[in-house]
Parts: C-alpha cells; structure tokens; sequence
C-alpha cells in the first residue's frame, strides 16, 4: 500500500514537483466534496478491504514487531519507512484479519493505509476530486465467509465524521513531512474546521497559504 499513498493520496495534496519510481507527479487543482464528512459502517463478518498486501509505518508509529525497514526514493531523497510485506503467507486475506469476526487483531496498531479509508482521491487529468464514498469495486471484495460484496455503508455526518476527517488528514501530513513534501493539506484542514461546508472547498495548483 506504500505506492498508494505516494502516488495517490500524497501526489493528490503535493505543492512541489515529485519524483516516484520513474514517474513525475505535479500539483493539480483540488476539488474537495462536503461528501468527505459523511461516516460508514464496518459490519463484522465482512473483511472485504482486508486482502493481504504490504503494511507500512513511519518510524515513530505505533506498530507491531518484526517490521522490515525499507530505503524509499522520492526525488533523489532516501527515506526510511517499515513494512510488514505479508510474503511469509499465501492467504488471500491479511495476517491481522480475525477469520471468524472479520475484525482488525491489531486495531490500534493499524498502518496508516488502512485507518485513512473510505477518503477516496480521484485523480483526473485536469484536477483532483476528494470525498468519501465507496469501494468502486466493493461488489467483487471477497469476504471472509467465501461470498463477495463489502458490507459498509455510507452514513450521514455527524460531529464525530467531521472529527475523524480532520484526524485522517492530520495523519497524511505526518507521511508528507517524512517525505519532506510541501502539501495543501493546511488549506483543506482550515476549511474543515471552518467550513462552510455547503459546497466544495476548490484549491489551486498553486495555493499554498491558508485563507
């Protein structure tokens, strides 16, 4: 999941210029729906978003054992970052995942990939979208009682949302600054506590400043 919060969420908030594996990543206009206050639900006996891929850490996060450390490049830079690549196992589903509850074992301990969704980033060529909403391919998500099709449920907002929406993006600022990377996440976190919220917040390429 470390190439996702790189080039997707990291690449949709950045300032500057960045270089990842090859590619260059620019800074786009933003659109943020009010949709990104909406809650969810997370029914047991689901597991749907809980396939087996890498859990990545900052240094100073609280996280399990027996983590590897990985060298990551952004732009010339080496970064340091620990991972639980999960290659020890075949399951289809993550080492963490309860068979029998569809729950998180290590909740509190979760990567940062994992604790940032349902805040999607939809990158298009002119601009990127930001909002809650579902897994586009949720239907196909295998759960843990062998069906398919995720459980959550979109919810309607709430003091509690709004809070963890501002929490979420409080997490994404600690990736930026270990990646050294200048973001607009200031201005999305001032428009969050705010607002209004009656329409979207839009940010331009070049908008640095909170207003």
């Amino acid at each position: 999941m470390l190439d996702k919060i790189i080039t997707v969420y990291l690449a949709g908030v950045t300032a500057e210029e960045f270089e990842y594996k090859g590619q260059r990543f620019l800074p786009k206009p933003i659109h943020v729906s009010p949709l990104i206050f909406r809650g969810f639900t997370c029914s047991s006996g689901c597991g749907g978003c809980c396939p087996r891929f890498s859990l990545d850490y900052l240094p100073n996060d609280l996280a399990p054992s027996n983590l590897t450390e990985r060298a990551v490049k952004i732009s010339g830079r080496n970064v340091k970052v620990f991972s639980d690549l999960q290659m020890d196992h075949n399951n289809h589903f993550c080492r963490h995942l309860d068979a029998k509850s569809g729950r998180c074992k290590q909740y509190t301990r979760r990567p940062f990939a994992c604790d940032f969704e349902l805040i999607r980033f939809l990158h298009y060529k002119e601009k990127v979208v930001i909002m809650q909403k579902l897994f586009g391919r949720g239907w196909a998500m295998k759960r843990i009682d062998g069906e398919q099709g995720a459980k959550c449920e979109m919810l309607d907002t709430d003091p509690y949302w709004l809070a963890e929406v501002q929490r979420k993006l409080d997490g994404l600022t600690q990736w930026a600054n270990h990646f050294g990377l200048r973001t607009r996440i200031a201005l999305i976190s001032s428009w969050v506590t705010s607002g209004p919220h009656a329409r979207p917040l839009l940010i331009s390429a070049e908008e640095l400043e909170v207003r």
